[in-house]
C-alpha cells in the first residue's frame, strides 16, 4: 500500500485513536504525521491490510507514549502524566454528578493505582501502562486487576443513588426495542459502541448486554475461511470480543442475545456453524428464522433453569449456532432439533447467552424473566461490598 493510499484509509480514524490518548487534537495530528511517515519508511513489505493495520496502530500508540512522558516533564506519581490524560480519559455519555463521583473515587486511590485506572481509561492496555510506568506488563496486569476493583468500590461509595447502569453493546439492530425491554426492570441504559469509551465505562457499569445483528460474527475470529458466514466487520467484531472479555474479566453481569450470545461462545475459543442449512446441523433450519417460536427445554441445575423453568417458547432469528463450546462454559437449553440455545459461565456470578430474542414481545414471560434476572445481579454487582481504602 503506497503512502497516499494508507493515508486516506486510516488518517481519521488514527487521529481519533490518539486524541483519546493524548486529550489534545493538534497533538494528536502531528503523531498521526509521524506515524504515517514511520510506516512508509520503515513497515514490513508485503503485509496484508489487516497486519498492517495493526503494526501502524502500535507506531501511534507508542508514539503517544513517548510524547505523554515528555509532556509531563516531571515523574508520573507526581502527578505530572495523570494531569495531562484527565481530559483525555473523560468519555462522552456521563453526566456532571457521575464525573464527579469518578473524580471522588479516584482521588482514594493510592498513586500508582489511580495512575494505572487513569491509563486505562484514556485507552491504554496493560503493555501501554508498562512503558509509561516502567514495569513489566505482567506486573501491570495485575496491579491493574486490583487497582480496577479497588476504584469501582470506591465508585460504589461515593456515586450517587442512580439506577443501576446497564451498557449495551449494539451494532446495526434497533437499540430501542432493547432500551424498553431493558428500561421495564427500572435500568438505566446507555448505548456504547466504540472500544476505547467502552472500556473505560466497564469500570462505572454494572452489566453489559450484547445484542443480536444482522451481520454474522467474522469467521476469522474463530480461525475459520467463511464459507456460509455473512459477516460485517472484522475490526468491530475482534473490539467487541474485547469488550466482552474485559467485562467478564471484571466479574460484571453479561448477557449475550443471538449474535452477543455466539460471540461469547467464539471469545473463549469455540466455533460456529456458519450455517445450520448448509452444515446440516439441523433437518429444520426454518424452524430458527422469521421470529418464529419454538420450544427449549433447559438443563438442570442451570441458571438458565432458574430463570425460565424446563421448557419455554421463544422467538428465534438467526442462521448460525454454537458449534464446538468456547472453554469453561457449559449448555443451558437446547431446541428439540438439538441447536444450543443457551449457554453459561457456571464459574461467574451471571455470564449468559440465549440465542433467541429475549427483548421481542413475543418471548413473553421469558423474555421478562431474563431480563429480571440481569437486573438482579446488577443490582448485587452495584452493592458489592467496599473495600477498605489506603492513602
Amino acid at each position: 500500500m503506497d503512502l497516499d493510499t494508507l493515508i486516506a484509509t486510516h488518517r481519521r480514524p488514527l487521529e481519533r485513536h490518539l486524541r483519546r490518548r493524548v486529550g489534545d487534537a493538534s497533538l494528536a495530528e502531528d503523531l498521526a504525521q509521524e506515524a504515517f511517515l514511520r510506516a512508509w519508511l520503515r513497515a514490513p513489505a508485503d503485509l496484508p491490510e489487516l497486519r498492517l493495520r495493526a503494526w501502524l496502530y502500535t507506531v501511534a500508540t507508542n508514539l503517544a507514549i513517548d510524547a505523554l512522558r515528555a509532556r509531563a516533564g516531571r515523574p508520573l506519581l507526581d502527578g505530572g502524566l495523570i494531569e495531562l490524560l484527565d481530559h483525555a480519559a473523560a468519555p462522552a455519555g456521563e453526566d456532571h454528578d457521575e464525573r464527579l463521583a469518578i473524580e471522588a473515587a479516584l482521588a482514594q486511590l493510592p498513586a500508582r493505582e489511580r495512575a494505572l485506572v487513569t491509563l486505562q481509561f484514556a485507552g491504554y492496555g496493560p503493555t501501554d501502562a508498562a512503558r509509561l510506568l516502567q514495569t513489566t506488563p505482567e506486573a501491570a496486569r495485575k496491579r491493574l486487576a486490583r487497582a480496577r476493583d479497588r476504584f469501582r468500590r470506591a465508585y460504589a461509595q461515593t456515586a450517587p443513588a442512580i439506577k443501576p447502569l446497564v451498557l449495551l453493546l449494539v451494532r446495526d439492530e434497533d437499540p430501542g426495542l432493547y432500551e424498553r425491554w431493558l428500561a421495564g426492570a427500572e435500568l438505566h441504559v446507555r448505548r456504547v459502541g466504540h472500544a476505547d469509551e467502552t472500556v473505560r465505562q466497564l469500570a462505572t457499569a454494572h452489566a453489559l448486554v450484547l445484542t443480536g445483528s444482522d451481520d454474522d460474527v467474522h469467521p476469522a475470529l474463530y480461525g475459520q475461511q467463511t464459507r456460509a458466514a455473512r459477516p460485517g466487520s472484522f475490526a468491530n467484531d475482534r473490539a467487541d470480543a474485547a469488550i466482552l472479555s474485559e467485562a467478564l474479566a471484571q466479574g460484571l453481569p453479561v448477557l449475550g442475545i443471538c449474535r452477543g450470545h455466539q460471540l461469547l461462545n467464539v471469545a473463549r475459543g469455540g466455533t460456529l456453524h456458519q450455517d445450520l442449512g448448509e452444515e446440516r446441523a439441523t433437518r429444520a433450519p426454518e424452524l430458527h428464522a422469521d421470529r418464529r417460536m419454538h420450544a427449549v427445554a433447559t438443563g438442570a441445575g442451570s441458571l438458565t433453569r432458574r430463570m425460565v423453568g424446563t421448557r419455554a417458547a421463544v422467538p428465534s432469528l438467526h442462521h448460525q449456532a454454537v458449534d464446538r463450546l468456547g472453554r469453561g462454559l457449559r449448555v443451558t437449553s437446547r431446541s428439540a432439533d438439538g441447536i444450543v440455545e443457551g449457554i453459561e459461565d457456571p464459574r461467574h456470578p451471571f455470564a449468559v447467552g440465549v440465542q433467541w430474542h429475549a427483548e421481542l414481545p413475543e418471548a413473553g414471560i421469558a423474555g421478562r424473566r431474563v431480563r429480571d434476572a440481569l437486573a438482579d445481579a446488577a443490582l448485587r454487582h452495584a452493592a458489592a461490598e467496599p473495600v477498605a481504602l489506603v492513602a
